[in-house]
């Protein structure tokens, strides 16, 4: 759904929202080869997550046998285990994530702005768009009574 409201405004319409999106793009990318440069650094089989709640996050399924001495790295913060899968991250991964966040939060304004915009413009012509779906109805009305005229024998009841 973040996707979604991030490309909610199609491409060349405003360049700082093309410039924003592209912003928001690279830190994504750069969250998930920062997880995959941890993996390979470590050794061990970890997976870039994210919720809306945490954000981006680290998530890996080991048991305590695959972690050297039993525990995950120093480095790693805001550990929590379910069953087999650990979930945390890293002081590098928070900044990332709230350059994310910006990133979005500035994305959504400038896409609030756009539609404004469109809406303000569509306003002054709303009267016509009332007008032409009112004439769409009637010309569908008056098609509809003529298809069931031809495709009845109402004729034959004529004098």
């Amino acid at each position: 759904m973040r996707t979604q409201k991030c490309y909610a405004v199609k491409p060349n319409i405003n360049e700082f929202l093309d410039i924003a999106r592209r912003t928001y793009t690279e830190i994504v990318d750069d969250i998930a080869g920062m997880i995959t440069q941890l993996a390979e650094k470590y050794s061990l089989p970890m997976k870039t997550s994210f919720s809306s709640a945490r954000g981006f996050f680290i998530q890996m399924n080991a048991d305590c046998a695959t972690l050297p001495n039993g525990q995950l790295p120093s480095e790693f913060t805001k550990i929590t285990k379910m069953k087999n899968t650990y979930s945390f991250t890293s002081a590098d991964l928070i900044k990332m994530n709230e350059r994310c966040q910006e990133s979005l939060r500035e994305i959504y304004h400038m896409t609030y702005l756009v539609v404004c915009k469109l809406l303000n413009e569509i306003y002054e012509h709303i009267h016509c768009l009332y007008k032409l779906s009112d004439i769409v109805s009637m010309l569908d009305m008056l098609l509809s009574f003529a298809h069931a005229c031809t495709l009845s024998d109402y004729g034959k009841f004529l004098p």
